[in-house]
């Protein structure tokens, strides 16, 4: 995947340790002993590594912690492998945001529920709702590994070796309750299914999703600030397209489960294919997720 582009920092590798079979944790300063940007819980940073790589990463220390940030990187491709075999202690990586895309809203009761390393977002949501003493609320962290992070979990919620557990929980929450679901897309798919129509469901996944069929169809960009055309040929996503002629869109995931590389719609219709927008962003029709959704009308006009 080519490097995308936005402002980056450089941060030195303070500590890494496993916390599991398949999962580092790896805590992160400023290379200048700069104070870092607080945070929202729910955000994560892209992650820059050698080779082009861009990854996001959930945040999940404390929103408030201006001098590390503590990440939780799953073995799952190029860049996780990178973090596992290669990232030492002192090495020093880049890194854009923080951004927030899954945040957390305001509700009555919440759940909270993760498979993995799905649990780092979750954290800092559980911590704050426990601080802001609102209740109800709940968390079951499904981790049958039972990692180094379990201990951590327990002062909060549960962990269970079992989806039964998350399933009997999400069927149980009344309805209006606010459901955080982050982890593989197989678990919080079974979650969103569960769930329905009568839980407000929040969802976040960290795998890619299973291909849309329809392939991808050709149309005409328009970006209305720069007064520009591009056309897009059949079987070339937005997001290549917009970069090929010299647009500045970045790049993170390229898989859709980000946000990094979404875009203001203007005009014109979207197959979304994302993981990443919300039943009422797609709605509005106002954002597409350039690097898998495709356009539905000959024509879209983005506010670039």
């Amino acid at each position: 995947m080519r490097a995308g582009v936005g402002t980056s920092r450089p941060l030195v590798v303070e500590s890494r340790r496993p916390v599991d079979a398949v999962t580092v944790e790896v805590r992160l300063a400023a290379a200048d002993g700069a104070a870092l940007p607080r945070w929202a819980p729910g955000a994560h940073v892209d992650l820059v590594l050698p080779g082009g790589l861009v990854r996001p990463y959930s945040l999940c220390g404390d929103p408030r912690d201006t001098a590390t940030w503590r990440l939780l990187v799953r073995r799952a491709g190029r860049a996780s492998a990178y973090v596992h075999d290669q990232l030492q202690v002192g090495d020093v990586v880049h890194a854009r945001g923080p951004r927030d895309r899954f945040v957390l809203g305001a509700a009555a009761r919440y759940l909270f529920v993760a498979s993995g390393a799905g649990i780092a977002p979750l954290l800092p949501m559980a911590r704050w709702v426990a601080a802001a003493r609102i209740y109800p609320w709940q968390l079951l962290h499904l981790d049958g590994g039972r990692s180094l992070l379990a201990d951590e979990v327990q002062t909060l919620g549960t962990t269970a070796d079992d989806f039964a557990l998350v399933a009997d929980a999400v069927l149980a929450a009344p309805d209006g309750t606010a459901v955080y679901a982050c982890g593989s897309a197989r678990f919080v798919d079974a979650v969103a299914d569960l769930a329905g129509q009568k839980l407000d469901l929040h969802r976040q996944q960290f795998d890619r999703p299973e291909p849309v069929p329809g392939g991808t169809p050709a149309c005409e960009l328009v970006l209305a600030r720069r007064g520009d055309t591009i056309p897009v040929p059949a079987g070339t996503s937005l997001l290549d397209a917009l970069l090929d002629a010299g647009v500045p869109v970045p790049v993170a995931c390229g898989v859709g489960i980000c946000g990094a590389c979404i875009v203001p719609l203007l005009e014109g219709t979207v197959r979304h294919r994302d993981s990443i927008l919300t039943d009422a962003e797609r709605a509005t029709g106002r954002s597409v997720v350039t690097c898998v959704s495709a356009a539905d009308s000959a024509r879209l006009v983005l506010d670039v």
